[in-house]
């Protein structure tokens, strides 16, 4: 579980995206919706207030547009439990790529990407939905593209 609270200073933009689950199983192996990469609601930040989420929400901060912003960050994590198989074989791989493209690790998803959830970091087929940033490049990926 993930608390960020707002502390505050005076700023615009630097929302945070949150979209679906990671580590579930596609669809076709009876798992979940398959829509990891799919935009679930754009959070507001406002001094003084807190969201609280599930660490496996795949989320990201947008850029601050114009000022400073201070937040206070909790992560609540079980060491055993990430040393698990379990959690390696779900958290390890990439998402896969939509219907009709090339799986990133195997898998599937109901649809296209929502380009707000696309991480030119963690997304090995970034390139497939848009360009890199000015600057940024593919991350290097070690054996077996992972």
């Amino acid at each position: 579980v993930t608390l960020n609270v707002c502390l505050g200073r005076d700023f615009t933009g630097a929302g945070l995206t949150l979209c679906g689950l990671r580590g579930g199983e596609p669809p076709s192996r009876g798992g979940g919706d398959g829509r990891e990469r799919m935009l679930r609601h754009v959070h507001a930040h406002t001094r003084g207030h807190a969201i609280l989420h599930l660490g496996r929400q795949r989320h990201g901060a947008d850029d601050i547009v114009t000022g400073e912003r201070y937040n206070l960050i909790l992560w609540n994590k079980s060491s055993h439990h990430r040393l698990s198989k379990d959690f390696l074989a779900k958290y390890r791989s990439r998402p896969p790529a939509a219907p009709g493209g090339e799986a990133a690790s195997g898998g599937e998803e109901a649809a296209p990407p929502d380009l707000a959830c696309l991480s030119y970091t963690h997304d090995g087929d970034y390139e497939n939905y848009k360009p890199y940033p000015p600057g940024k490049k593919p991350k290097p990926r070690g054996p077996g593209g992972g």
